[in-house]
């Protein structure tokens, strides 16, 4: 079983052979399939490769405040606001749009709705 296995999963499938020498073994039945060969890997670029541009927003984002040295603590930032924001306007949503509605309604009313709402099982002192 380890035999199989050790068999199974060598590095010889990752190195490309060696063209040169194929060349010189092969006879001319195999001559058409080793110049493909060759002109693959004629064809494959040479060097290192430019980085990216980013594209999009979040592209542009991460390039500007988290990959490389320009790294900070500034995304967490963002963070908490968007947290924030984001529970403020759904509060607004749900509780306080209605405090704020009835401005133009007497104190009274106001004081009957929030302490309605807040206080319906809490007894007065």
């Amino acid at each position: 079983m380890s035999a199989i296995f050790r068999r199974a999963y060598t590095t010889k499938t990752l190195i490309p052979p060696n063209v040169a020498a194929a060349t010189r073994l092969s006879g001319s039945a195999k001559d058409g399939q080793i110049s493909q060969l060759v002109s693959f890997y004629k064809k494959l670029p040479k060097g290192t490769v430019e980085a990216p541009k980013p594209s999009g927003p979040w592209g542009h984002y991460k390039a500007r405040y988290i990959d490389g040295d320009n790294a900070s603590v500034t995304p967490l930032i963002h963070l908490i606001f968007g947290v924030f924001a984001i529970g403020y306007t759904i509060d607004y949503h749900f509780h306080l749009s209605k405090l704020f509605g009835l401005v133009k309604n007497s104190a009274k009313e106001i004081n009957e709705l929030f302490f309605a709402e807040h206080h319906k099982n809490v007894e007065h002192h």
